[in-house]
């Protein structure tokens, strides 16, 4: 995540042309429930390097709920700068599906794997007009933990995507009110077990990652 808050950094709290005054900032909290999926692959090598199994899930869902906190910079009256992050991890349920080439007589027959996606953070710029209605375009970038039965966690595997949001604020006086649906895409992950070659190796791909979000947001200017 230091590519994003250097960008921030030099953005938007700079001496540029670009800099702003605290009267400029806005601070909030959203609350995110969202439905998200994906396909998941793993490919499991015997001791000879050979392709022993192959494990697909495609078309998983799961629908989870959590919160982030966001930052913004007012570049002009109806341009913002911002960044938001999600504190708390988003887990996926546990997925168990019958491998290709499985059978009753092997342990490997089923696959079993979950994820974690971690530190979910977005830099996005935001367009309001006078009527209060305002779209969202953003770059995003979380950390992904995937667990799976055969071949324990793979950690430290990241990905980026794009957040695009359609909404409106209601000015409450001292606060303001938002509501915005958002749409999600990543780019694949890959992760091994670490081997060097495909001797006993397991590897895994999440690809075709989307999702959708309900977004409510309390959010305060200075």
């Amino acid at each position: 995540m230091k590519k994003i808050i250097a960008t921030i950094v030099a953005l938007v709290f700079s001496t540029s042309a670009y800099a702003v005054s605290i009267s400029d900032i806005s601070v909030g909290a959203s609350f995110n429930h969202g439905i998200y999926g994906g396909d998941g692959k793993e490919v499991n090598f015997d001791h000879l390097g050979a392709e022993n199994e192959t494990h697909k899930k495609d078309g998983a869902a799961f629908v989870d709920s959590y919160a982030t906190i966001f930052l913004e910079a007012a570049l002009n009256e109806n341009i913002s700068l911002g960044i938001s992050y999600a504190p708390d991890a988003i887990d996926t349920p546990t997925n168990i599906n019958d491998g290709e080439g499985g059978n009753e007589n092997n342990n490997n027959a089923s696959i079993s794997v979950s994820a974690e996606f971690e530190e979910l953070t977005t830099v996005y710029l935001l367009a309001k007009s006078q009527m209060g209605v305002f779209a969202k375009v953003g770059y995003s970038q979380m950390d992904i933990n995937v667990t799976s039965k055969n071949a324990g966690t793979y950690k430290d595997t990241d990905t980026d995507g794009i957040e695009v949001a359609l909404g409106y604020e209601h000015d409450m006086g001292e606060f303001g009110i938002r509501a915005e649906l958002a749409y999600h895409s990543f780019d694949d992950v890959k992760a091994d077990n670490g081997k060097t070659s495909d001797v006993d190796a397991n590897k895994i791909t999440v690809s075709n990652m989307e999702g959708a979000t309900a977004r409510i947001s309390l959010v305060k200017s200075f």
